[in-house]
Order: C-alpha cells, then sequence, then structure tokens
C-alpha cells in the first residue's frame, strides 16, 4: 500500500497522476465528500493500493476523485474543523488499512470522550504538539492536559507560542489546553499509557473498559517531578495503585519511529471510534 500526493503543481517534478494510478489495482482517495465511506467501515481492499491524499483546505481536485475507486474519510467530531494535519490523515489511514481495522469486530465501549481525559507528556516540538492538539480538537475531545517541562506550549518565547498555535489551528481550534498540575488523578478508575516500546496491547486489539472514568497518556513515560520531592506527576503512572494498561500502536514494519503527532493521532482517532458519542 502506497500514498501518493494529488494536486501538486504542474511544475512538480513528480510524475503525473495519470502515469503513477494504473499500476495499482485499487485507487483510494482520502477526502470528506457525500459519498465517502467511513475509515474503519472499509474492508482494506486485496492487492496493490494507492491512497491519495490532498492539500488540507483544498483537498483533492474533483477531476481527481472521479478517477478513484473509493473515496474514504477519517471520521471527525469537531466542530470548526473539517481536516487534520494531511500528513496526519495519511499515517492514519494507512495504519487503518493496514492493521483492516474494518474487517475486526469492534467493541465499543459506553464511554463518551468525557469520561476519557488525556495527559500529553512532555513534547519536544511546538509543531509537532499543535499538530496533535489540532487531531485532539477534530476527534471530539474538548480539554487535554499538558505535562511541558520543554515549554512548547507554556512559553514566553513569541515564536514557540506562534509556531505551535499555527500548527494547532487555533482560530478555529477552542480545545481547552491545561496543565497537568490540573489534573486529578483520583478522578479515574484506570489508566492507559501509549508506549513506544512495543509493550503491552497492540492498538488493533485494544478494547477500551466498558465504564468509568479512564485516563489516557501519551508521550514519554512517566516523569519524575524534582518541585514535589521526587513524586511521579499527576496522572503519569496510574498512582493509588489504578489499574493501568499499556498500549502500543502496531505497525507493519515493528521498526517504524512514528512522529510525536502521528503516532499520538493514530491513537485519538482509533480510540475515538470506539467511544459512544
Amino acid at each position: 500500500m502506497r500514498t501518493v500526493a494529488a494536486g501538486a503543481d504542474d511544475a512538480d517534478s513528480r510524475p503525473p497522476l495519470e502515469r503513477l494510478l494504473p499500476g495499482f489495482r485499487t485507487v483510494l482517495a482520502c477526502e470528506t465528500t457525500r459519498d465517502s465511506v467511513g475509515l474503519y467501515d472499509l474492508p482494506a481492499p486485496r492487492g496493490e493500493t494507492a491512497v491519495l491524499v490532498g492539500h488540507e483546505e483544498r483537498g483533492i481536485p474533483r477531476a481527481v476523485l472521479k478517477k478513484v475507486d473509493r473515496v474514504v474519510s477519517i471520521p471527525m467530531a469537531g466542530e470548526g474543523l473539517s481536516s487534520v494535519n494531511v500528513a496526519v490523515a495519511a499515517a492514519i489511514t494507512l495504519y487503518a488499512l493496514t492493521r483492516d481495522l474494518a474487517r475486526r469486530p469492534a467493541s465499543r465501549s459506553r464511554l463518551t470522550h468525557r469520561d476519557v481525559d488525556v495527559l500529553i507528556r512532555a513534547p519536544t516540538d511546538p509543531h509537532e504538539l499543535g499538530s496533535l492538539l489540532r487531531s485532539a480538537w477534530a476527534f471530539g475531545w474538548r480539554r487535554v492536559f499538558l505535562d511541558d517541562p520543554h515549554g512548547v506550549w507554556f512559553s514566553r518565547d513569541r515564536a514557540v507560542v506562534l509556531g505551535g498555535r499555527a500548527a494547532a489551528r487555533r482560530g478555529k481550534n477552542p480545545l481547552a489546553v491545561l496543565p497537568s498540575e490540573a489534573l486529578r488523578n483520583e478522578a479515574h478508575d484506570a489508566t492507559v499509557v501509549c508506549c513506544d516500546d512495543r509493550s503491552g496491547a497492540p492498538l488493533s486489539r485494544f478494547r477500551l473498559p466498558v465504564a468509568g472514568r479512564l485516563l489516557l497518556v501519551l508521550g514519554v513515560q512517566p516523569r519524575i517531578d524534582e518541585r514535589s520531592g521526587g513524586a511521579p506527576v499527576p496522572g503519569a503512572d496510574g498512582v493509588d495503585a489504578r489499574p493501568t494498561r499499556t498500549v502500543f500502536v502496531d505497525h507493519v514494519d515493528p521498526g517504524v519511529q512514528a512522529r510525536f503527532r502521528h503516532q499520538g493521532s493514530i491513537v485519538l482517532s482509533v480510540l475515538s471510534s470506539l467511544l459512544r458519542g
């Protein structure tokens, strides 16, 4: 399965789509239209498949859409944002199709987005974080908590602030970003930590709890807060003996080192598809 960028300028040195697409058995376009099929409802095609992604604002040209076999859309719930970062969209689509999530029985939870708090830990790049915050709103969350030891969001550096806010599309994204200190760990019945060391349950087979309140931790492993005498950052690792589960994004190639925004966005998209509204 390969990804092809659609809608490139004529001056682009890449081969035109007319020369690329005949080499594939199936051509999919990632776009939201009246006839698009939800990503988690579309069984992965057999054989060589191309996935087209387009401009974040202009989308894929209609002339191109008429030539594809199916149009697939990533389910979104955030008002005001109709798209995520284009590279994020490609990452989510390719993960769902390569793991053929539509053919796996989805075990929907009775939990809603309000029952799942998201804690983002120790991002190192304002643009990566901003893109992930854009995804969090697009997939239905209204607030997230942020442990920001590197100062990539709660910063006085104008360049850092502007870069992160631009990537988050703050003009259309009213997501509340709260410091991790505001997180009440005792409010959760269980914690799920997304790891990048392939420990725990594969995301493609992960099942949410059926009830209760859940804390989802995205980012690096728990950090020790020196200000509190060596105590873990609130909510970082399921302290107070709350059940903790780990999950990892099971890419087909186990050697893949996904970027911060891609990894987190895949997790948020998949889990959002399992929530009840």
